[in-house]
């Protein structure tokens, strides 16, 4: 008789099912998730594409700018062009004033011809059609040391002329809650305020001699 052949045991292939409905629950959980990822990418791509069209908008459509065409409509009628700048910024307005315009030299007190130009400024501030804003006043100086009665140092001095344009400010109706008033000293020239030699520079010294107004929306 012939040798009887071995049958090989059948192999128990029930864990496939078990692998297979594992895999599509997988699959499901990963569907699932990605569609939960595109939903939030597309409010995401949605929050992006707004901000970028805001800051797009031309100069006409910003709540600034009736404001800026009231300020240079200022400074003309003033005849101060070239003592006072006013550029737009990313958060609105920044007017740049020569210190010898408002003070005399080494004083922190207000020319009075100057009163009611700041006054003029301060109501096309308010009269503008965006009423949430802030105003903040940095008074810089040159190097030159200072010491005074009134003034120790040149952070007094700034400190003093900020202040002062601040007040003014208030005065013609600009509440306090909107004001700030920084100084600066000469720890942020425009300019270098010496010469490669050494010497001092009379002309860029009198650049860094300023007054600075912010005019910024109130993020917050």
């Amino acid at each position: 008789m012939g040798k009887k052949l071995k049958q090989r045991p059948v192999a128990d292939e029930s864990w496939l099912m078990t692998y297979s409905d594992s895999i599509t629950l997988l699959m499901a959980f990963f569907v699932l998730l990605l569609s939960v990822s595109s939903i939030d990418q597309a409010k995401v791509e949605q929050m992006a594409s707004g901000i970028s069209d805001t800051f797009k908008k031309t100069e006409s459509e910003q709540p600034f700018s009736s404001m800026n065409e009231k300020l240079n409509e200022i400074v003309e009628n003033e005849q101060l062009e070239g003592k006072i700048s006013i550029t737009p910024d990313p958060l609105g307005l920044k007017l740049r004033f020569s210190s010898q315009v408002l003070f005399q030299s080494g004083s922190a007190k207000l020319k009075k011809i100057m009163i009611p130009m700041l006054s003029h400024i301060s109501k096309a501030i308010q009269e503008s059609k965006y009423d949430d804003y802030i105003v903040k006043i940095e008074g810089h100086t040159d190097n030159m040391p200072i010491k005074t009665k009134l003034y120790e140092s040149n952070w007094e001095l700034s400190a003093h002329r900020a202040t002062n344009v601040l007040k003014e400010f208030i005065k013609a109706g600009i509440p306090k809650k909107r004001v700030r008033a920084i100084a600066m000293a000469d720890a942020y020239p425009l300019v270098p305020n010496k010469n490669r030699d050494g010497t001092s520079n009379l002309k860029n010294q009198a650049k860094n001699r300023r007054i600075e107004v912010y005019i910024h929306r109130n993020f917050k």
